[in-house]
């Protein structure tokens, strides 16, 4: 099995559940600064041409950063990520959905504004979608004030994008509020996560 990934890129939230896992397996970095998602051979695998993707051992690709996050948690059932009781289950996925959504509304374009619309209203695009990515921190934090984790008493699928969620808005300059960064820092503070960290340049 190999999860294809690009460093500081939307593919962290997989390759966070990936090493939380557990499960055998290889990490490969593309580079999609340098349009290696769009070489014949990649886009075999993925016809987007995106991070993440992974591979599985019988020669099928999976796209899609929730789905992949499913299909980690349901190979890795003891991990926890995906909840095998039900209620807990469902939040875990009404969570995985809500950042699925929100995210590339709210992040791309503060992140590349020229794609939507005249260079004349860069600025002002820019400034809706930070206003846009603070109502999604402030969302997120109030369900963080009084728990450690988003579901339940442990770590979940849902915590990797959450955790995702922070570091994007670092890279637009959006401070997380204390509760998320909180959260982070926890779930960064996790030994099992050291290695993957390091080599996405990223610390607690």
């Amino acid at each position: 099995m190999i999860l294809y990934v690009s460093t500081r890129s939307s593919s962290l939230a997989a390759r966070l559940a990936f090493a939380l896992s557990g499960l055998p397996g290889d990490v490969q970095e593309i580079s999609l600064r340098q349009g290696e998602g769009r070489t014949p051979e990649y886009l075999a695998l993925n016809p987007k041409g995106q991070v993440p993707t992974l591979l599985l051992d019988d020669g099928q690709a999976l796209t899609e950063t929730p789905a992949i996050l499913l299909a980690i948690g349901e190979m890795a059932p003891e991990s926890g990520l995906i909840p095998t009781e039900r209620m807990a289950r469902w939040r875990v996925m009404e969570w995985l959905s809500w950042c699925a959504w929100h995210l590339p509304r709210s992040f791309h374009p503060g992140f590349a504004p020229g794609r939507f619309g005249p260079a004349s209203a860069e600025s002002e695009i820019r400034a809706s979608a930070v206003a846009r990515v603070e109502e999604m921190l402030a969302f997120l934090d109030r369900g963080l004030e009084d728990r450690d984790w988003i579901v339940g008493e442990a770590v979940t699928a849902a915590d990797c994008y959450i955790a995702l969620v922070t570091v994007l808005a670092g890279f637009l300059g959006v401070a997380p509020p204390d509760a998320l960064l909180a959260h982070r820092k926890r779930l960064f503070s996790l030994p099992v996560l050291a290695d993957t960290l390091a080599a996405e340049g990223f610390s607690a």
